[in-house]
């Protein structure tokens, strides 16, 4: 059976990704400076700091309207939805209100959403997942539940450098070290069913990134499970830790993926998230 992957761009997909045919990306939007720029995979991610950076305020973002998930699905097709966290984002109540239309009209459409419960790398690695077993034959319902297993299994870790666009968009709530953004305090953080908590800080970004590593190294994943690592102008940093995966904690399949414009909008630039 044919197939098709349908994400919001926070998916970050790659190049390669999008010339199979297989993939569609929805694009979110970034609001920057009181102009709306569709996130399409048109700009380059120094363009979007720079964008970014001249803008006086602090860049918004907006789900795409439903429509835009209606034109992405077709009747004869297995059709795939990543949305990034339903608790961050309404891409995913956009989604459903799309798929409940089109059902509406084709009664024997495959569609299943999937709220990834992440956001860039998280969604970025369900993607995989979901092509590696549709090209394995799996059956529709069998790649919905392999894939609902393996996001409730996920593990997404990340530092930022620069928690601006995150506070003052509301996303970090309770984040204990936010008081003591002065003093170079930077917190580790998880996603939760969702949601951002914070487990541990440092004092400085590569303090802070030790520690995350700490984390993922006590929790003694399967070291053949995949590994994915959005960069955002932190490509030596990313380097750097992709090799810390590999050769000391022998994971065997990691790959560094570059934000894109929604992603850069809230990691913004020295950050590094890890999802597996």
């Amino acid at each position: 059976m044919a197939f098709k992957v349908i994400g919001d761009s926070c998916c970050d997909f790659t190049k390669l990704q999008m010339k199979t045919g297989n993939v569609v990306r929805v694009p979110m939007s970034v609001i920057i400076g009181g102009v709306e720029y569709r996130d399409d995979g048109r700009r380059t991610q120094e363009e979007w700091i720079k964008l970014i950076k001249e803008d006086p305020g602090y860049p918004r973002s907006a789900c795409p309207s439903p429509e835009e998930f209606l034109n992405a699905f077709e009747e004869n097709c297995d059709n795939y939805v990543v949305t990034i966290s339903s608790k961050l984002s309404g891409v995913y109540n956009s989604a459903m209100v799309a798929k409940d239309m089109f059902e509406d009209e084709h009664e024997d459409a495959k569609i299943h959403i999937f709220d990834s419960k992440s956001a860039a790398a998280g969604e970025h690695v369900l993607v995989e997942k979901i092509i590696e077993f549709a090209e394995m034959g799996c059956s529709f319902e069998e790649v919905v539940k392999k894939v609902e297993t393996f996001r409730d299994e996920m593990y997404t870790i990340f530092v930022l450098d620069d928690l601006e666009t995150f506070k003052k968009s509301g996303r970090l709530k309770g984040v204990k070290a936010l008081v003591a953004t002065t003093m170079n305090v930077k917190p580790v953080l998880i996603g939760v069913d969702g949601e951002i908590k914070q487990i541990d800080q440092s004092i400085g970004v590569n303090h802070a990134i030790n520690r995350m590593l700490y984390h993922i190294e006590k929790k003694d994943f399967d070291k053949t499970r995949k590994v994915r690592i959005t960069q955002c102008d932190s490509k030596e940093i990313c380097t750097k830790v992709a090799r810390i995966l590999t050769e000391r904690f022998g994971f065997s399949d990691v790959k560094i993926i570059n934000a894109g414009g929604l992603s850069t909008t809230y990691e913004n630039p020295g950050g590094v998230i890890i999802a597996l």
